[in-house]
């Protein structure tokens, strides 16, 4: 089987964080630590992991990435780390980034735009943010929802000579059936040669219950053909999964949309793409 380098992995702790987004009723209102993904990753060659960052309060962004750091040594299968980093807050920014830049496991930053009002990210303080990373060698990652897919492109021309790597393929509208105006924006994305996409969090965009196989690698292929097999990583968005049919699950349904591609070319996808994108 092919090797795998999971691009898009959270660990969380309610006990050690403060997570405004999760509701005391919420399915991920508890701990979710290496042995929970070892237990769900079973069965899947994870050679390497990445942990993006879990929108924990920003004055403990630092922390948390110091938490994950210190985690690997548990298990170095965690070679990487996208950290958060309140771009906005001019304040706080640049001590925020010289901290995270002296973590030898981070390799970038995320200040989730999905949620935000439109123009949020195109705003002079965002876009500086996003340059002063890119200035401590940190790429920018995209979270956005697919009605902030142009919103993302500004940011992306502003930015030039900036790596960024979009999530969860923009967050397609896969439960309503939309395809367009995505999949068009997926490809002037595209067209910019420093913007990666990761192929992950489809599953929780389509109906939580009902989803198909051929539904979900549609939106696949689009981003697939849009970005071409260099640009294209692989992400389980775990533990966020587990309530669309989990880990096991989308890694059979990545199988799948792949089973027709060569052994170089699902290599890269699973595993290499990821490798030389975060510096692995």
């Amino acid at each position: 089987m092919t090797p795998v380098t999971d691009a898009h992995a959270h660990f969380w702790s309610p006990s050690r964080f403060d997570y405004g987004w999760i509701s005391g009723d919420s399915p991920f209102a508890r701990d979710f630590l290496l042995d929970d993904y070892g237990r769900a990753s079973e069965g899947v060659p994870v050679e390497r992991m990445v942990f993006v960052e879990c929108d924990c309060d920003p004055r403990q962004s630092v922390a948390e990435a110091t938490w994950v750091r210190e985690m690997s040594d548990a298990d170095p299968r965690i070679r990487g780390i996208v950290a958060h980093a309140e771009l906005t807050d001019a304040v706080r920014l640049d001590g925020v980034l010289d901290a995270l830049a002296a973590n030898p496991l981070v390799r970038g930053v995320r200040h989730n735009i999905q949620g935000r009002p439109a123009g949020f990210c195109l705003q002079p303080a965002f876009v500086e943010g996003v340059r002063k990373a890119w200035g401590r060698g940190l790429h920018f990652e995209l979270c956005i929802t697919h009605d902030q897919m142009e919103d993302a492109i500004g940011l992306v021309r502003q930015c030039p000579g900036v790596r960024f790597m979009l999530d969860h393929c923009g967050k397609p509208g896969i439960q309503a059936g939309l395809t367009e105006p995505w999949a068009s924006r997926m490809r002037e994305l595209a067209q910019h040669p420093d913007v990666y996409c990761k192929v992950s969090g489809l599953l929780t965009e389509a109906d939580w219950t009902a989803w198909t196989e051929e539904e979900v690698m549609g939106y696949m292929a689009s981003a697939a053909e849009a970005f071409g097999p260099a640009r294209i990583v692989y992400g389980s968005d775990w533990p966020v999964s587990t309530v669309a049919g989990g880990y096991a699950a989308w890694h059979r349904v990545a199988l799948r949309f792949t089973e027709g591609w060569d052994a170089g070319r699902r290599q890269d996808f699973f595993h290499d793409n990821a490798g030389r994108f975060y510096r692995l």
